[in-house]
């Protein structure tokens, strides 16, 4: 027989005070715990309880592109206007692909609504789509192209078509009766009002022409952007990849300039300071711990370390001594604090300036440094910060498509050359086009060899038909190269030049846009609904790091045995 026993605490007093109490003989490890709290600091100081702030504003209301000094400003509304796609989008060279296949295909329907369905096959006759080409549409759109007239080609004809051309109508074998010419005008009226309704009007008459602000030799954009209000002062992007443009796209020059009164509003609201937070700080609460996650007495540095031991030192004991206050900035707009007074538990007031004015501090983390006194990234420190700040009108969330051109940029180590390779572009329907898989459908199969045949010799081996290279050339200085796209000599099933348009508007690039790693360039259909409800539709380009070198397989004086 077993007895089990259990000791429970029997308590006298139905209270937690003494629990609460937290009872210690311990004196030293209270002395030790105000230390760490700075109870002994003993400093004659106050503490901040208002912040008057006063700051200059100006609306931004205008932009141009950065690659010519002597370009027009454009109008731009921030309420009204994306800034990304006025820079972004590409100029019209015509209807695109979508339009033009919903236009076949209306005039396909107001044919059957006026009972003339049977005169569709002339007018695709008379007007055909171009299937030529290797740009040429394969699969379905082939297909349903093929049944429908070209509306570009279409429209002269309707237009005649309209005004009861009886020469047109015999065209179309629609003369037969009056009834039929009075039918066909009408729809042919209806139709040209539809269209003509949203057709783009042509921008450009020249072919793959690139946008006002797209870099084609760094395939990049570059732009400014101003205020009318503000002469003197623009802020400029010249290394824009796209995607999302933001505060740390653009960078503004450090020339001073005077105060505009009119320009200036002080804040009517009482800001009051809040104490400045940051994970694993030291709490003033004595039930309080410390965050976990971070644990600074824990960070192993050497007494020469001097970088970790000033951040531990912050971090540990100076927590306390920063203050947070909100700063509101117009949609939009470039502004700047002209006047920044403390006043404490005192009463004193106390004026603040920008960090760079005494201290000579030359690097701020959230300034807009000035490109013009950078090459290429490397800043220069002897140059103070603006003191501007600019709170732009970025974009939403919106839906992007698919890439419908990708190009990619690599360099060749075993053929000591760069490439430019297609992947994907896009045909006159508007659909991707696979290059590589495209390639390698169209190389014929090669015969096995004979039993006992010798090797052929080779001159170069083959490339792939969507592979462009970048061939190094010299320049005058005789010290600095670019890259000159050319194309290749191949069979007349490919194409030697390249198809999609981010290789047909450039001719040259820089040699440090393409580094070992690689870049990829890509274009992909942009939508999104601006902050007045409008949509804004438009082909966006956007650069990223590739994924290292590649292999085109080029190899010379070779004896191929298979």
């Amino acid at each position: 027989m077993t007895t089990m026993f259990r000791y429970e605490p029997v308590p006298r007093d139905t209270g937690m005070e003494e629990a609460l109490a937290a009872r210690t003989a311990d004196a030293a490890w209270f002395i030790a715990r105000q230390y760490g709290f700075g109870e002994f600091r003993g400093e004659d100081a106050a503490s901040p309880v208002s912040v008057s702030i006063a700051q200059e504003t100006h609306r931004l209301d205008r932009w141009r592109s950065g690659l010519d000094a002597d370009a027009e400003w454009q109008p731009y509304d921030p309420a009204t206007m994306v800034l990304e796609a006025l820079v972004e989008r590409e100029p019209v060279e015509g209807p695109d692909a979508r339009l033009v296949t919903a236009g076949a295909l209306r005039w396909r329907r107001a044919l059957a609504a006026a009972g003339l369905l049977a005169l569709l096959p002339a007018f695709a006759r008379v007007c055909p789509f171009d299937a030529e080409g290797p740009l040429a549409p394969t699969g379905l759109s082939a297909a349903v192209r093929g049944r429908l007239p070209d509306p570009v080609a279409l429209v002269p004809w309707l237009v005649r078509l309209a005004e009861r051309d009886e020469t047109a109508a015999k065209e179309f074998d629609a003369a037969a009766t009056d009834a039929a010419r009075d039918a066909l005008a009408g729809a042919a009226t209806a139709w040209l009002s539809w269209w003509q309704a949203r057709v783009p009007v042509v921008e450009q008459a020249e072919a793959s022409v690139p946008p006002k602000a797209w870099n084609a030799h760094r395939l990049e954009y570059a732009f400014e952007v101003s205020a009318s209000s503000l002469p003197g002062l623009e802020l400029r992007a010249e290394e824009y990849h796209g995607g999302h443009l933001d505060w740390w796209a653009v960078d503004a020059p450090d020339t001073p300039l005077p105060v505009d009164g009119t320009a200036v509003k002080r804040e009517g609201r009482r800001i009051i300071p809040t104490p400045a937070v940051y994970g694993g700080m030291p709490v003033s609460r004595f039930w309080e711990m410390e965050d976990a996650r971070i644990d600074f007495g824990s960070v192993d540095a050497s007494p020469a370390d001097l970088g970790r031991l000033m951040l531990v030192a912050f971090a540990t004991v100076y927590n306390s001594d920063w203050f947070c206050i909100p700063l509101p900035l117009v949609v939009g707009s470039l502004s700047r604090v002209v006047d920044c007074t403390i006043t404490d538990v005192f009463g004193d007031q106390t004026p603040l300036f920008h960090a760079t004015a005494d201290d000579g501090i030359r690097w701020n983390l959230y300034g807009l440094g000035d490109s013009a006194y950078e090459s290429r990234g490397t800043p220069d420190l002897s140059t103070p910060p603006s003191p501007w700040m600019y709170r732009p009108a970025s974009l939403p969330g919106g839906l992007e498509g698919p890439a419908v051109e990708s190009v990619v940029l690599l360099p060749d180590e075993q053929a000591n050359l760069a490439w430019a390779v297609e992947e994907t572009v896009a045909d006159r329907a508007g659909e991707r086009i696979d290059r590589h898989e495209r390639w390698t459908t169209a190389v014929p199969p090669r015969p096995a060899p004979e039993p006992g045949a010798a090797p052929r010799y080779l001159v170069a081996t083959e490339v792939p038909a969507h592979w462009y290279p970048l061939v190094p050339q010299v320049l005058a200085d005789m010290e600095s190269i670019r890259f000159r796209l050319v194309g290749l000599v191949r069979d007349e099933a490919s194409p030697q030049s390249a198809l999609g348009r981010l290789l047909g508007e450039t001719d040259w690039l820089f040699e440090e846009e393409v580094p070992r790693s690689g870049i990829r360039v890509e274009r992909a259909r942009q939508f999104t609904r601006w902050q007045d409800g409008a949509p804004h539709s438009w082909i966006t380009r956007r650069k990223v790091s590739g994924f290292g070198g590649g292999s085109s397989g080029l190899r010379f004086d070779v004896l191929d045995e298979d």
